[in-house]
């Protein structure tokens, strides 16, 4: 590996230095100074310096420019420091600051936020002959302070007063392919035929690194390796698979990256590369990848300074030079001390890396290896596998001609030697406006005198601690800057900071306590907090946490699987952590929220749901997951509305009631008469339920899809509300003190309606913030609270048998017997539970949104409102055997007002128990008579229902009432209009007609249907 040395430039010696006392000045101080010394890098957008105080302000001691930059950025050192402080500046916002969030939401991925990192600026540099400030991005105390105190000391009495560098001659680095499944006894053939072919195989792989290779680099080697396998220890039970080589088999590339990283380039090169070399071989290709250990890219800096000159503190030069040199021995020889010695360095290095946009992990990867790898200063070099230190100290002696007279000198050599890969072009640094400032601190340099800068300030950083360790130690000066970062948790403000720091040092406690002690005793911790009062209590408490994960089948892809991790803050003492439909089924709490709902419930009902999909609708769109998401957080939000319901009817209905209750009523005058009646309520949308199927399927008045409006007008049901002002994001919903008050254990409430309400909020926000249309937004938010309100409602009123019975005669035709109509303002509300709309909805997310507008989504919502009902008549008939057996063998109630906390709620024996003589005396709202104590549901307990009966003797008992129940609950014309694909447009006529089948075929009521038919 050739090496050259970068050109030194030996500067006239300094008089006047403008970065004097720079660590004592203010921010907003610092900041301007820069923008005086560098205003080619920092052009003001309005003057900075007026005209008038420029031109009337003295400057002492000017000085002539210290440097030449290599580019337009230079450093103005025609000012002196006392000048800066005598111009007017004027307030301009510095560019160096914390990453814009919409840039950084497209960097990574699941975005949050951008967290910010001090940024400070080592000074005192020369390196080989160039002045040069370094930026530093970290958030360790000391660490600035220390490199460049040691730059400081190399500047001033080094030899030459510089550091010196020398880099490897090309930017080479490596990209590795290793061929699999090359017998031992073909290893030696394919090896030679590899060398024979590398010329071929270098053309052949340097097509695919074309830019590269345009510029002067490109792939310019190939190494062929071979690499014995190390016998390995055996776990128990391990499996080992058989491979028919001994040795690895590898391909080593070595691409010329000029002025980036290159590890993007690396890999695309091993990619492209590993067929033809598998073709070549008639092996098996294994890893193809950029190695970080780039071992052509070493950089080496280096400084001596007379040993007299190291005196430090009230220590000698040789006492400091002696101690150092032991203390680098120690490292060489200890691996532990080895270990922080190296640490260290790259604190240094890392810092300058975040800076400067570099991936610092690549450099801390290739430092490590390089330590344990390299050779060692040991009487046995080299020695692999010892991990050592990556700087070197020693002491030499040499004869030199001083005043004409030769003396022996004693110089203490310092040396840092290790691979740094470094970009200044590609990369995320077009990305990140913040680096072009910083590399342009530094003069822009290449990649060659980046990784040079990179050497030095790991050498300076590790010659500081050093020093520091072998003389009064780290404490002293790491523990003072350490303190004023305690004083700032701690609260104190700004001018107090330093007083607080002071006083922490000098009694040695250095500790939060001890800085809010003395704040509390000068009356200023009170005043800080002032702003915290009425703070909620809770706040403390940890977050109790949901976590929902879709089932995927093994084999299927993956990479679109929902997941929900959902905050919430629990009404117990102790946070609950729930796992659906994962979760242990020793957990109470999930049983009673969920019951037998599991992952393969949900997973078939999702399934069979999806199906009603759209022609136009792609999985490739990227709101299909969004789409997805919204499906399962409504179906979860219903499935714990309804556990809820059966144990705790009134208190539910309470709680959403007041959800509602809270909302932001619409804007009006107030003197309004419609305010109250726009107020949304449980009531209010079942009526609108109710009165939209009235409309449209009693009345067959369909709204059909017309022609794509450019001006859509959102749908709605007359029920005004807005998000995210709605109830459901007011913390006094959750004053459950009257719904728990006699329940003996009410730990089922504390934790159900919190996280009702946490997902609920989650759905809310998630429609709002993404769903992007605004009438399908508004649409889905309103769809899930008719869903919510069904679920609570009791939708049958009180009737009396006298309504429902005999039939009426008109004119000599038969009228539709009075509990058809009864019947009918039941059946509406009762299917809304079945969520189809909800469905039809949240996949009209993936749709092309030209496609969607108000008429369209009125249609899904007839549609959806008849996919209901034919959902619930299916279903109801198939757990028909079911529901009677509870009702007759296990005291189970019917619900005679549909309510689910008021016994069972299957609409063929609802509709029979109307049409012959039942008299129940509900209303609407009304609930059994009962007081609020827990006799029956405080404690709630599974119960073993019945979930597999054979259908078969019921459907035959019942056969008449069947055919009757379906004839009058038939809406066929609807269905002609709505699965006419002339005019439905959005969907096949077979696709939805497949999904009602598969339905049947789900509930087992597919034969009974056909045979009814077929009768």
């Amino acid at each position: 590996m050739m090496t050259t040395p970068l050109e030194i430039k030996i500067q006239p010696e300094q008089k006047v230095n403008i970065w004097s006392g720079f660590y004592k000045k203010a921010l907003k101080e610092r900041q301007n100074q820069l923008k005086l010394a560098f205003p080619n890098l920092f052009p003001p957008t309005s003057p900075i310096i007026s005209r008038d105080s420029f031109l009337n302000t003295p400057l002492s001691g000017s000085v002539s420019n210290l440097t030449e930059s290599s580019s337009d950025v230079s450093i103005n050192r025609n000012i002196s420091s006392s000048d800066i402080n005598n111009l007017s500046i004027t307030e301009e916002k510095f560019p160096i600051t914390s990453l814009d969030e919409h840039i950084a939401d497209n960097m990574i991925e699941n975005c949050v936020g951008t967290l910010g990192l001090p940024v400070g600026v080592a000074l005192n540099f020369n390196i080989d002959g160039k002045p040069i400030i370094v930026p530093m991005a970290i958030e360790e105390p000391s660490v600035v302070a220390a490199v460049s105190g040691a730059a400081k000391t190399v500047s001033q009495f080094g030899k030459g007063k510089t550091f010196y560098t020398t880099t490897s001659e090309r930017n080479i680095t490596f990209a590795q392919v290793v061929i699999l499944d090359v017998p031992d006894s073909l290893l030696d053939e394919n090896e030679k035929k590899l060398n024979s072919m590398k010329n071929e195989i270098i053309t052949y792989a340097n097509q695919y690194c074309q830019n590269m290779y345009s510029r002067g680099g490109g792939v310019v080697n190939m190494i062929v390796r071979r690499i014995k396998k190390n016998e390995r220890k055996l776990r128990s039970n391990q499996v080992v698979f058989d491979s028919p080589s001994s040795e690895w088999l590898i391909c080593h590339f070595h691409i010329d990256v000029c002025d980036a990283m290159g590890a993007n380039c690396a890999s695309t090169v091993a990619e492209g590369v590993a067929p033809f070399l598998a073709d070549l071989t008639n092996g098996r290709i294994g890893l193809r990848i950029v190695s970080n250990l780039c071992t052509e890219r070493i950089i080496t800096a280096s400084f001596k300074i007379p040993v007299e000159k190291m005196k430090y503190k009230k220590y000698t030069g040789e006492q400091v030079a002696r101690g150092m040199i032991e203390a680098y021995e120690f490292a060489e020889d200890d691996v532990y001390r080895a270990t922080t010695h190296n640490k260290g360095i790259l604190n240094g290095i890392d810092a300058v890396a975040l800076a400067t946009g570099q991936d610092w992990r690549a450099i801390e990867a290739a430092a490590h290896a390089y330590a344990a790898s390299g050779s060692s200063e040991t009487a046995n070099e080299p020695v692999r596998g010892h991990y050592k230190s990556l700087t070197s100290y020693w002491v030499e002696e040499v004869e030199e001609e001083i005043e004409d007279v030769n003396v022996k000198q004693r110089y203490f050599c310092g040396e840092i030697k290790l691979p740094i890969a470094v970009g200044t072009k590609g990369g995320v640094l077009k990305t990140n406006p913040v680096y072009h400032y910083t590399l342009g601190l530094m003069g822009h340099p290449d990649s060659k005198a980046l990784s040079a800068i990179f050497a030095c300030v790991g050498l300076a950083q590790n010659f500081a601690a050093v020093r520091a360790l072998t003389t009064e130690g780290i404490q002293r000066g790491h523990m003072s800057l350490h303190a004023r970062n305690i004083a700032i948790a701690a609260g104190a403000p700004s001018h107090t900071i330093a007083e607080v720091t002071d006083y922490m040092v000098a009694c040695n406690r250095i500790n939060l306590n001890a800085a809010k002690k003395y704040l509390l005793a000068h009356e200023l911790h009170s005043t800080l907090r002032k702003h915290l009062e009425g703070t909620d209590s809770q706040s403390s408490k940890p977050p109790s946490m949901f976590y929902f994960e879709e089932y995927v089948p093994e084999g299927e892809d993956k990479n679109n699987r929902v997941t929900l991790n959902i905050a919430f803050q629990t009404l117990t003492d102790q946070p609950t952590n729930i796992e659906y439909p994962t979760g242990s089924n020793d957990d109470p709490i999930s049983q009673l929220l969920f019951g037998n709902k599991d992952y393969t419930w949900i997973s078939s009902m999702a399934d069979i749901l999806d199906k009603f999909h759209f022609n136009t609708a792609s999985s490739g769109r990227a709101n299909y997951v969004l789409a997805k998401k919204l499906k399962f957080l409504s179906m979860i939000i219903n499935i714990i509305t309804t556990r809820l319901m059966t144990y705790y009817p009134k208190q539910t209905t309470r709680f959403i009631e007041r959800i509602f209750r809270h909302s932001k009523r619409p804007k009006s005058s107030p003197s309004s008469s419609k305010t109250k009646t726009q107020q949304p309520s449980i009531e209010k949308y079942l009526l609108s339920v109710q009165a939209y199927a009235n409309q449209q399927l009693q009345n067959q008045n369909i709204h059909l899809p017309g022609p794509i409006s450019a001006h859509s007008v959102p749908s709605s049901s007359g029920l005004s509300w807005s998000v995210p002002d709605t109830g459901i994001f007011r913390k006094n919903v959750l004053d459950i003190a009257d719904d728990i008050k006699n329940l003996r254990d009410p730990t089922l409430i504390q934790v159900g309606f919190p996280l009702l309400l946490a997902l609920w909020q989650v759905f809310e926000l998630r429609v709002v913030q993404w769903v992007g249309h605004s009438s399908l937004s508004s649409s889905l938010l309103e769809e899930q609270r008719k869903v919510i309100s069904a679920i609570v409602s009791s939708p049958i009123p009180p009737y009396k048998p006298s309504e429902v019975h005999p039939l009426v005669v008109i004119n000599g035709k038969t009228q539709d017997p009075p509990y058809i109509n009864l019947f009918n303002r039941f059946i509406p509300v009762y299917s809304k539970r079945f969520q189809v709309t909800m469905i039809l909805l949240c996949n009209a997310i993936s749709v092309d949104p030209t496609l969607i507008n108000s008429r369209r989504i009125k249609f899904l919502l007839t549609l959806g409102s008849y996919l209901e009902w034919e959902l619930a008549k299916d279903h109801d008939l198939g757990r028909l055997g079911r529901d009677l057996m509870l009702i007759q063998n296990q005291n189970k109630k019917l619900s005679h007002d549909g309510n689910i906390g008021n016994g069972i709620t299957n609409s063929f024996i609802i509709w029979k128990e109307m049409r012959e003589k039942t008299s129940p005396k509900q209303n609407m709202f009304h609930f059994e008579e009962d007081d609020d104590t827990d006799d029956s549901v405080s404690s709630p307990s599974l119960v073993n229902t019945i979930e597999s009966i054979d259908n078969e003797p019921f459907y035959q008992r019942y056969q008449e009432e069947i055919k009757q129940y379906l004839l009058e609950t038939n809406h066929s014309i609807i269905k002609s209009q709505l699965f006419n694909t002339e005019t439905c447009l959005l969907f096949s006529k077979e696709m939805l007609e497949n999904t009602i089948e598969e339905y049947q075929k789900y509930y087992n009521v597919k034969n009974l249907l056909d045979s009814l038919n077929t009768n």
